[in-house]
């Protein structure tokens, strides 16, 4: 009989960057790459810039699933904050290097398409912004692992009153996996300038309550 290596998950760290980077570019390498010209070193050194600033930032919550030793996916949560802390030029460092890693109308396209992709949670919202498995492990119940526990983390928040996130059209089995686990679709939007900016035309806004 075989056994199934045991998925657990921690929270984000600084040693992870590089790998959580890398699930990221697998991830959202056509909706960035598309009409910025950003190779993959590019994207991946941006990503990982990124997530640097998020970080300093305390913005939502990422964490990682790990199997054997191996980052095997990663999901990042959203909430309405009332009040950011103040970014200081020392919290910028990040983002400038990579943008000197990758030249100013580079960075310039991706920064509009990160803007594009983003969504403000409203208030008692919990929002998914990305989930990323290594393309060796899906299927194999890492995402559905990684949602359940931010579906339970929503559930031990009494100011959570529902989970939303996005997922593109052309994502069938994505969609597929959140409405086995309760998600239904609020609203569907097909736009030619996100197929221009993005690839992707259509976009479905889904949540799940409860």
């Amino acid at each position: 009989m075989n056994v199934q290596p045991v998925i657990h998950l921690e929270g984000m760290k600084e040693e992870y960057e590089a790998s959580v980077s890398r699930l990221l570019l697998e991830g959202f390498r056509r909706k960035f790459q598309c009409g910025t010209g950003l190779n993959d070193e590019q994207l991946q050194l941006l990503l990982e810039r990124l997530l640097v600033m998020d970080e300093q930032r305390g913005k939502g919550q990422r964490i990682v699933a790990i199997q054997e030793d191996s980052i095997v996916g990663s999901l990042s949560l959203q909430f309405q904050v009332r009040s950011r802390p103040s970014i200081k030029a020392r919290d910028l460092l990040p983002v400038w290097k990579g943008i000197r890693g990758v030249g100013w109308w580079a960075a310039l396209g991706f920064a509009g398409r990160l803007v594009c992709l983003s969504h403000r949670p409203a208030l008692g919202e919990m929002y998914i912004a990305d989930v990323s498995v290594h393309e060796r492990f899906r299927g194999a119940g890492v995402g559905t692992t990684m949602l359940g526990w931010a579906l339970r983390e929503a559930a031990l928040r009494p100011e959570i009153r529902y989970t939303t996130l996005h997922v593109s059209g052309s994502n069938l089995g994505a969609k597929r996996l959140y409405e086995r686990l309760g998600f239904r679709t609020l609203e569907s939007q097909r736009s030619a300038f996100m197929a221009w900016l993005t690839g992707e035309q259509e976009w479905n806004y889904m949540i799940h309550e409860g």
